[in-house]
């Protein structure tokens, strides 16, 4: 398991990290943070992949992964 701290995951989405708390909230099937303590996040890469790949099927109307 790889651990991605909010700069990881902003960057692997393009995003700046101020834009990430707003897309947690707007995007419900966004993957929950693994809570390492009471400040810190982090986020599981393949649940970051994952709902990428799903974003991109459902937007799209294709399946990717087959590609």
């Amino acid at each position: 398991m790889n651990l991605l701290k909010p700069e990881e995951v902003s960057a692997k989405l393009g995003i700046t990290k101020a834009a990430l708390p707003a897309l947690r909230r707007r995007e419900d099937s966004f993957p929950q943070p693994i809570r390492v303590s009471q400040k810190v996040l982090r986020w599981d890469e393949a649940d970051i992949d994952n709902w990428l790949t799903a974003k991109k099927e459902r937007e799209y109307g294709e399946n990717i992964r087959a590609g």
